[in-house]
Formats: structure tokens, sequence, C-alpha cells
């Protein structure tokens, strides 16, 4: 068997790798005399079949606000509507 076609067979058995959905974090800057400054940040999930939008509370460090993205995707639970509305 050449090994082309032994390739070929090979990856045809192989399992369809599950798709999974990436998370995006964007920043909200706005525009100051000092250049642009950063005034908040969300983060886009997929998650229960729609796409949810979580923004960073007040006073939130970035590292924090990843943790806590990662653990509501993790959870798989929708969060309630405070955490999805920017405030």
């Amino acid at each position: 068997m050449k090994f082309k076609s032994r390739l070929d067979r090979l990856e045809a058995m192989r399992p369809v790798a599950p798709w999974v959905p990436p998370i995006f974090f964007h920043s909200v800057v706005e525009p100051s005399e000092n250049g642009p400054r950063e005034v908040g940040a969300f983060a886009k999930i997929f998650l229960d079949g729609k796409n949810i939008m979580i923004w960073r509370v007040k006073d939130e460090t970035h590292e924090d606000f990843e943790a806590r993205v990662m653990s509501i995707k993790a959870s798989g639970v929708s969060p309630s509507e405070p955490m999805c509305s920017h405030e």
C-alpha cells in the first residue's frame, strides 16, 4: 500500500472533531486628551444555542473578567440579565 492511499484511509477513519465556538473579548475605548482610554470591555460567547454578551463590571481586572467568562462558559448555564447588560 502506498503512503498516500494509507494516509487517505487513516484520515477517513478519524472521528470528526466537535465544533468549539470561540470566545471574543472586546475593549471599549473613548478618545481623551492623553489618547484612547479604555472605558469597558465585553465578551461574546455562544451558549445554549444563542450568542450572549457579557460586560465587564466596574473595577474588575481583565484577568478576573476572563476567569468569570470562562466559568460561565464551563457551567453551561446562561447568566442572569444584570450580568449581560452594560451598567
